[in-house]
């Protein structure tokens, strides 16, 4: 779980989701705007967002609820661990080519 607010980047919640971990993080900055971004040409989860006390608990219920390696857990890890990559090492090298 990540709860700074309005960070403007979030490499603590790159390196979460790149790990492989159910990530919630603050609905705000970074983690909103460039990280946990639905994936995929469906357009699915990569992790949660959450604003409020009461948001971040209902996300935790939903993270939880069906057990840590559900396959809709295993699923979103994929998909977040994929989406990652795109703060690669390799990508960001290459961007500067």
């Amino acid at each position: 779980m990540h709860t700074m607010w309005n960070e403007p980047f979030g490499i603590g919640v790159v390196e979460m989701v790149a790990s492989g971990l159910i990530t919630i993080a603050h609905n705000s900055g970074g983690p909103k705007s460039d990280i946990l971004l639905p994936y995929g040409k469906d357009k699915l989860k990569t992790g949660y967002l959450a604003y409020l006390e009461k948001e971040y608990a209902d996300e935790m219920y939903n993270a939880l609820r069906d057990g840590p390696n559900c396959d809709e857990n295993i699923a979103i890890r994929k998909r977040a661990r994929k989406s990652a990559q795109r703060f690669s090492d390799e990508v960001f090298n290459t961007s500067f080519k």
